[in-house]
This record gives structure tokens, C-alpha cells and sequence, in this order.
């Protein structure tokens, strides 16, 4: 009985520990009656204001997700097609989901609340734009537009005639290319005449269908969604692709219960809209061994299917994340718990606290607390005023905190670190003794 109760009791633990790290800060129901599918975010940089923009197969909303706690619409729109969208610059790129002649559209979001019809293009599935204005569109086939020239009037650079196809991340000048029975990796050449140079792909069986991924930021691994798997296939397959021509599959995670959508990442934390499950963080940090660092289940629905959280987008600068479910809209916040050392315990006041071991060689932490919740950015200089390092830039809600930081790059002297919490501002002095 004593082990069965110390089970039980460890379980309630474990499963209520999430919540306490994804905080949801906001949900509103949107587009009733239409199957709710991706979610993208805008952001007015006139006047700092955050958008959600959520589709369906015919029906658009955008959302003013600034303050989470008042979300308020500002467009709705029952015609125009959504299952997939992207932005670049100040426009907003639509498809329906298949192709079709035209059937994409182009809005100019200038105006948020007030959208006009900028142009059309050829529809796809789903839609990528990488940085420097390449629209890559997937299924039927691989095909990129340049819209650095006409972004009203895509300018056709790319086609390679398949049928196949299905989604696309370019990250640098690396695209990937989730092809449904492939993931082919490109070196992309934009300088002059637009080509793609294949540099390896990824075959394996096991995988029913390449549907989505992203790579970690060292660049090093690349995550491939399958949403196709039924268990036990895995969901998700991590991939060494240190070697393009030669991938290695190193990790893997399959969930009995639920289907896996879309993945990206940032930092150590890879953003997943599960379906069933709803949104999942998973720790990347060892990408040979990654873990669920938070879940929130924002569906009412079970098993393996493609009901519940369709979208995850976690790019907004206020680092809010937005997931699309069929229950609506839902803004999160993600408390990493890496520097978390007792959010509970009584702060009364702002503290910046003198760094330990003090000199140090080559790391030393520093520890700091809040006594309410606040956007908190803690970063080193030199004594020449030369921004170093960005230890912290995140909101934190009130209590005790610890963040390491690591000088091995550094030569010997003396250095300052500087927090910014709400209207509260402190630097301190540390050595650096090698």
C-alpha cells in the first residue's frame, strides 16, 4: 500500500508540475464553427503592438494578443483562405491548403484592423519565408518566389515539377525540405540567378510521412515531425546532421496517445503543437536525449487524430507563445525553470546580490529577486562600457532567480553586470582571475 500511495503521490507531482512553468496568460475563442488551423504573429514596430493572426480553410482573424489578459479582434474576415499564412514585412501571405491558380492571397496588414487585397499568387499547402524574402511554398511540388522586387506579384525563381511536397524551413542559407517521403537539405544560392545545391536527404522507413521540423541552433541536429506515426513509430526523430551527406538518427519520442503537428525551436526548447495533447516544451538542451520540459493540454479531445492544437508560434518579441486550437486562441507564458531558484519564497523588495565565487575562473553565478512580476534584462560590460553578454531578457514573475555566467572567452580584469527590472536599475562589479 505505502508503494502504491508513494506512486501515486510522485504522479500528481510530475503531471501539476507543468502548469506551474507554463503559465496561460490569455484564450479567446475565434472563427466558431470552422476548423481552426495555423496561428502566425505580426508585429506593429509603429507602436510595439503584438497580432496573432489565426485561419481556417476559408476565414481569417486577427487578434490583438499585447495585453493577454484583454484579447480583442480587430479583423475577421469568413472568405479569405487561412490554413496557412506567413509574414513578411508588412504583408500577409494566405494559402488554402492545396493549389490551385491565384488562390493564394496577399494582404498589406499596414493596418491590422483595416487589411487591403494586395495581389494573388499560386496556392500550396503550406508557405515559408526566410529572411531575406524567399517564399518557399509547398505542395504541389517545391516552388520560390522572390518578393524582394514585386512582394505584391511573387516573382517565380524555382520549380521542381513533382507533385510531392509538403512543408519548408530555411534557416541561413540552408533549406529544408519536409517532402513527405524525404527530407532533402539544399544549400540555397540566391546571389545572382536563384538555385538550390542538394547537400544530403533523410530516407528512413520508419518515418510514414516528412512532414515539418527545425534544427537546433548550433545547427548541428535537425527535429522531423511525422504526422502520420502511429504508435509505436515515432513522433519525432532526432537527427546528427554534422555531416549532411550522412545523417544519424540519435533520439526519438512517441506519444501513445496523441498525434504531433508542428515544431520549432529556440535556444534549449523546442515549441510543439501536439493535437490531442496540446502544446508540449520539450528540453533540447542534449538533443541524443530530449525530455518534456512543460505541457499544457488545451484540447478536450484524446488519442492519436488531428483534433485539438493545430499551430504554435513562439516568436513574438515579449517571448508570449501563441497556440491555435480548436477550442480557440491560447497565449502562454514559459517559465524555464533552469534559473528558477524558489519562486514561492517571500520577496520583499528588487535585489541584485554580488556575484559567487568572487574573483572567479572561469564561470561565477549571479543572483537576483523581484518582488513582482516584471520584464528583468541582466547583461555584462567591460570597463569600457562594451556590451559582453545578455545573461537574462525575459519576464519573470516575482521570487528568486540564479544565472551563471561563463567568462572562458574573457582575459583577466574587472567587469560589471547591470540589471533592468520595472523601473528598478543596479550594477555591480566582479573579477575575473585566470
Amino acid at each position: 500500500m505505502k508503494n502504491i500511495y508513494t506512486i501515486v503521490l510522485l504522479l500528481f507531482i510530475y503531471f501539476n508540475s507543468y502548469p506551474q512553468q507554463l503559465e496561460l496568460l490569455g484564450h479567446i475563442d475565434v472563427l466558431p464553427g470552422r476548423f481552426i488551423t495555423d496561428v502566425w504573429g505580426y508585429v506593429d514596430e509603429e507602436n510595439n503592438k503584438e497580432y496573432a493572426i489565426i485561419g481556417s480553410y476559408t476565414g481569417i482573424e486577427i487578434i490583438d494578443v499585447t495585453d493577454p489578459s484583454n484579447l480583442q479582434q480587430v479583423y475577421f474576415s469568413s472568405e479569405l483562405p487561412g490554413f496557412d499564412m506567413k509574414v513578411w514585412q508588412n504583408y500577409l501571405y494566405l494559402v488554402t491548403g492545396s493549389g490551385g491558380a491565384l488562390l493564394g492571397k496577399i494582404l498589406d496588414i499596414s493596418d491590422p484592423s483595416n487589411p487591403q487585397l494586395a495581389g494573388s499568387f499560386n496556392s500550396a499547402h503550406n508557405i515559408f519565408i526566410s529572411d531575406d524574402g524567399y517564399l518557399y511554398a509547398e505542395f504541389p511540388g517545391l516552388v520560390v518566389y522572390n518578393l524582394n522586387n514585386t512582394p505584391e506579384s511573387p516573382e517565380l525563381v524555382f520549380n521542381d515539377g513533382t507533385q510531392q511536397g509538403h512543408d519548408a524551413a530555411v534557416i541561413g542559407n540552408i533549406l529544408f525540405d519536409f517532402h513527405g517521403n524525404a527530407t532533402n537539405i539544399y544549400e540555397i544560392s540566391a546571389a545572382d540567378n536563384f538555385s538550390l545545391n542538394l547537400l544530403g536527404s533523410i530516407n528512413d522507413l520508419l518515418i510514414e510521412y516528412h512532414h515539418s521540423g527545425w534544427i537546433t541552433n548550433d545547427g548541428k541536429y535537425l527535429f522531423i515531425c511525422d504526422e502520420l506515426a502511429n504508435h509505436p513509430t515515432a513522433d519525432i526523430t532526432v537527427w546528427d546532421i554534422s555531416n549532411f551527406s550522412e545523417p544519424v538518427k540519435v533520439d526519438e519520442y512517441a506519444d501513445p496517445d496523441a498525434t504531433v503537428h508542428n515544431l520549432y525551436i529556440i535556444d534549449n526548447y523546442a515549441y510543439v503543437s501536439y493535437y490531442t495533447a496540446g502544446l508540449r516544451i520539450f528540453d533540447v538542451s542534449d538533443p541524443e536525449n530530449i525530455e518534456v520540459a512543460a505541457h499544457y493540454d488545451t484540447s478536450p479531445q484524446s488519442g492519436e487524430g488531428f483534433d485539438g492544437a493545430f499551430g504554435v508560434y513562439p516568436f513574438l518579441p515579449s517571448k508570449n507563445i501563441l497556440v491555435s486550437d480548436q477550442t480557440g486562441l491560447y497565449v502562454f507564458r514559459f517559465h524555464k525553470p533552469t534559473d528558477v531558484i524558489d519562486v514561492s519564497e517571500q520577496v520583499n523588495s528588487f535585489e541584485l546580490y554580488q556575484n559567487y565565487p568572487n574573483p572567479f575562473n572561469p564561470s561565477t553565478k549571479i543572483k537576483y529577486s523581484l518582488n513582482e512580476s516584471s520584464n528583468v534584462s541582466i547583461k555584462v560590460y567591460d570597463v569600457l562600457g562594451n556590451e559582453l553578454a545578455v545573461l537574462v531578457n525575459d519576464f519573470k514573475p516575482a521570487g528568486a532567480y540564479e544565472v551563471n555566467f561563463n567568462g572562458e572567452n574573457l582575459s583577466s580584469g574587472i567587469y560589471y553586470y547591470t540589471i533592468t527590472a520595472g523601473n528598478f536599475t543596479s550594477t555591480k562589479k566582479m573579477m575575473l582571475l585566470k
